[in-house]
């Protein structure tokens, strides 16, 4: 068989193939299916911290990136050098109104929270079809402004219980940026409730807003609690829940160089892979709520006000592998109680 013969049978499955993908991909049904919306945009504005990876603002980037790219329309992320120069950005893209093009602005850090209420009490604050504003602020209520809350009371009601049948716990040491975050409330509160429905014991809470200036910068102290807290904690507490954010990480890097000076809580997203001292963590799912507020957003069902509770899967309690057969019991016990007492809880 001569050469250019050969050439021509290996070069017909190619071509074949080429056609059949242009075919396919040229359709109008795959042309409408993934057409780029150019007047539909996703502006969210962090805090000048932006994400760290360990954060819930970290799984809102990774959130929005996912359904805005899904759905086919732009997402343009802020991120402020200053709280002061955010919330300037804020004021002016929420009276925007532009005829025609659709805009979802989204606040990711309640630091705005009481900026954007002067700013909806004084009637600056655009509810149309064109720009809509979204809160992530538990206490955030106003007829022209969607808030999505994710209570933390009864993941943390469960975590809680669960930590009280750990017999070598007793004493507990919690770590909250500011008390000013309802989460922050809900989630300490709900801890030590669940706690004492089986033992008492002995807790602790230091607030770090009280010895900072800035009332967010507890959130991003994780080489001072290593380098400081974590080592006044050892022969002291048997247990660390640490309410504060990317903080976190120092207490789990002094768990990893000392291992069993004492547990810490996950929070926010499962830590077990950074410590073998991590009985649990307290999962928030940050992504999924808000690519579930943006597509109600695309089809015009965004609520005013919406709880994505632990009923519904929001926040869940995962128990690490090294403690399950100890721990997963008492979790499967507590878990429907836990619920009925979050969506009873009042701040």
């Amino acid at each position: 068989m001569s050469e250019n013969k050969i050439g021509t049978i290996l070069r017909t499955p190619i071509r074949i193939l080429l056609l059949t993908f242009c075919l396919y991909a040229c359709s109008d049904h795959d042309k409408d299916q993934y057409q780029f919306r150019y007047d539909t945009e996703v502006i969210a504005v962090f805090s000048p911290y932006g994400t760290t990876g360990q954060t819930n603002a970290d799984l809102l980037y990774r959130g929005m990136i996912q359904a805005t790219d899904s759905l086919g329309i732009t997402f343009r992320p802020i991120f402020p050098l200053t709280y002061e120069e955010g919330a300037e950005i804020l004021a002016e893209l929420v009276k925007d109104n532009k005829a025609g093009f659709k805009r979802l602005i989204v606040s990711t850090d309640i630091e705005y929270s009481d900026h954007l209420r002067g700013l909806a009490d004084n009637g600056l604050v655009t509810d149309s079809d064109s720009t809509r504003l979204l809160v992530f602020d538990g206490d955030f209520k106003h007829s022209d402004v969607y808030t999505a809350h994710i209570p933390y009371y009864g993941m943390m009601y469960k975590a809680g219980y669960v930590a009280s049948m750990m017999s070598d716990v007793e004493n507990i040491i919690i770590y909250i940026a500011n008390e000013k975050y309802r989460y922050i409330r809900e989630g300490m509160t709900g801890f030590v409730d669940g706690f004492i429905q089986n033992k008492e014991a002995y807790f602790e809470v230091h607030n770090f807003s009280t010895t900072n200036e800035d009332s967010a910068e507890g959130f991003m102290l994780s080489s001072l609690a290593y380098a400081t807290y974590a080592r006044e904690c050892v022969d002291v507490f048997d247990m660390i829940l640490p309410l504060c954010g990317e903080t976190v990480m120092g207490f789990l890097r002094y768990n990893r160089e000392f291992p069993e000076s004492f547990y810490t809580v996950g929070v926010e997203t499962d830590r077990s892979s950074y410590s073998n001292d991590v009985p649990f963590s307290c999962i928030t799912h940050y992504d999924r709520v808000i690519s579930e507020c943006i597509a109600d957003w695309v089809d015009n069902r965004l609520e005013h006000y919406r709880r994505f509770g632990m009923d519904e899967g929001w926040t869940e309690l995962m128990i690490s592998e090294d403690y399950r057969s100890q721990l997963e019991p008492a979790a499967e016990d507590i878990n429907a109680q836990a619920i009925e007492m979050e969506e009873s809880y009042a701040d």
